[in-house]
């Protein structure tokens, strides 16, 4: 295990970068914090650039090291608490960070990598959604963002599209809320909810928003397969392009609220989707 001891070190450097948006884009890496994330990122693929352990950490975390020497990945790093408290975002540090290259995809490859995870489920007997995009909307709640990520894996959403306005989901608070789910979930960047409904319904997808207004309730949508659930801002709620382009999802509702917190509004609905496919109806 290499040490690094000065602030001056190059790769730290450039790992310390990471915490700004604009080094994120510029160098298309961020980072991911705790072992167990690390050792995700491994196995499933997650190009890592670099792993740091804090020198306190380095043997009880000496399997990270191991680990990546066994599936070719990146040398391993000891920093000294005082430089490994400036790559880490949380305040009571697992003592592991690493520099992962964020997976940029085109439209054709995040639609084809959402069409062979229907595959994969079908073969595998399972029951998940197939084909079904969730459509975040200017999501700016970095919270919000990630735990909608990591709640369209779990309700077995193909991918998560993106519009332009969105907060960074490679953002460390967007990472931690994300959990493992940004190393595995197809992420697509779309210019403008023009663009965006343009892409799915070329590829045959049913867009559906949730909508305050909205004509249908969540649970008689048509959502096993092939819908589009737009999620629109905490604010301003759905665009203009993508509202026109929808049909409006309501989720009933008993007492006197009138809304609920975007996140949880996508759960529900997603988890709707979810139960039509388990219940086949």
């Amino acid at each position: 295990m290499k040490e690094i001891s000065s602030k001056d070190n190059r790769i730290f450097k450039q790992a310390a970068s990471l915490q700004d948006k604009k080094h994120r884009d510029a160098l298309g890496m961020y980072l991911i914090e705790g072992p167990s994330f690390i050792r995700d990122a491994v196995r499933y693929g997650g190009r890592l650039r670099f792993i740091f352990i804090r020198a306190g950490s380095a043997e009880a975390l000496s399997d990270l090291e191991d680990l990546s020497e066994a599936s070719g990945g990146p040398a391993v790093y000891s920093l000294t608490d005082e430089l490994f408290s400036r790559l880490s975002s949380t305040e009571h540090s697992r003592g592991a960070v690493a520099a992962a290259e964020k997976r940029v995809m085109s439209a054709d490859g995040f639609f084809a990598a959402g069409e062979a995870a229907g595959e994969a489920s079908g073969a595998s007997g399972a029951c998940a959604p197939r084909g079904n995009v969730l459509v975040l909307d200017r999501i700016q709640d970095p919270g919000n963002l990630g735990t909608m990520i990591r709640t369209a894996e779990a309700m077995g959403f193909s991918g998560v599209m993106l519009i332009k306005g969105c907060a960074d989901p490679y953002a460390p608070k967007t990472v931690r809320a994300c959990a493992g789910s940004i190393l595995r979930m197809p992420l697509f960047f779309a210019e403008s909810g023009a663009e965006a409904a343009e892409l799915l319904r070329s590829r045959g997808k049913r867009l559906y928003a949730a909508r305050m207004d909205g004509e249908t309730a969540c649970m008689d949508a048509d959502l096993r397969e092939n819908a589009a659930v737009i999620i629109g801002n905490e604010g301003s709620g759905v665009s203009e392009e993508l509202y026109r382009a929808s049909e409006g999802l309501m989720i009933p509702m008993a007492g006197s609220i009138e809304s609920l917190n975007a996140g949880l509004a996508a759960g529900m609905i997603m988890y709707e989707s979810l139960r039509q496919s388990l219940s086949g109806k």
